[in-house]
């Protein structure tokens, strides 16, 4: 996961490599004509506005980023929160100015970003709970952690992990006593990655404890190994082929290729 491409605000001139969500293979850019700002002021500070300094000014924003993949071409709506900074330029002879800018945070992305790998394979009610987490990482953190903390429930519930006690089928067990106590040994590698995931999303429920960005994306890189591993682990190709190769002691004979 490219953490630094998720946290950076951007200008209009320097849009962030976002890939696009529905080829994966393109960029988005900002469509042309498409960037609206607009100045959050109230009626008092309109009226004073000539006094205000220029990095007291907020703005919201509204865009269409569009895929640089001509194959593709599809749009995507973007929303945030923007503020005006400065910076200084220093020429070759040591003299500095201070020029003005704007850049912009997004909150809001329709269709949303693919922020994480999801296997082909996993199973479209967990992929539907990433999705709804990935609308909600850039404005809330902690509803996102959240969301992928139900996720790893319905991942061990997929793979036949008990939801409710044996001894009273009333009881609903809690996720601690699923990962600790009734995880296949097949998946005892990833145990350690489910109990980090659940709790995160724990602390994203409490509301005195607001995630950052960087703890929600924590999340989704152990969901993403989570997933690799339980929708797409790894095969024994590599090592048939290593063997394959160490047998003839150098290329494969008399090997059918595909093309």
């Amino acid at each position: 996961m490219n953490r630094d491409l998720y946290k950076r605000r951007f200008t209009v001139d320097d849009p962030p490599d976002y890939i696009c969500p529905k080829c994966n293979i393109g960029l988005l850019r900002i469509k042309e004509n498409s960037f609206e700002e607009f100045e959050e002021l109230d009626a008092k500070e309109m009226q004073n506005k000539h006094e205000l300094d220029q990095d007291l000014i907020d703005y919201i924003f509204h865009c269409i980023f569009e895929c640089n993949n001509h194959k593709c071409a599809s749009k995507v709506v973007c929303t945030g929160r923007g503020n005006v900074d400065f910076d200084i330029d220093v020429d070759e002879f040591g003299s500095q100015s201070q020029y003005w800018y704007s850049d912009y945070r997004p909150l809001f992305f329709h269709p949303n970003l693919k922020l994480i790998t999801i296997p082909e394979d996993t199973p479209a009610d967990i992929e539907k709970l990433l999705n709804q987490s990935f609308e909600l990482f850039f404005t809330s953190p902690s509803a996102a952690a959240n969301l992928i903390r139900i996720s790893i429930e319905e991942v061990l519930t997929d793979q036949g992990v008990d939801l409710y006690s044996k001894k009273d089928d009333s009881k609903k067990m809690s996720l601690h006593s699923r990962i600790k106590e009734h995880l296949p040994d097949k998946y005892q590698t990833i145990k350690e990655h489910l109990e980090a995931v659940k709790w995160l999303g724990n602390a994203g429920s409490h509301s005195d404890n607001e995630l950052s960005l960087n703890d929600t994306m924590d999340a989704y890189e152990l969901v993403e190994y989570i997933l690799l591993q339980v929708y797409a682990p790894p095969t024994d190709n590599l090592n048939t082929l290593a063997q394959d190769i160490n047998q003839s002691r150098g290329p494969i004979k008399n090997r059918r290729l595909s093309n």
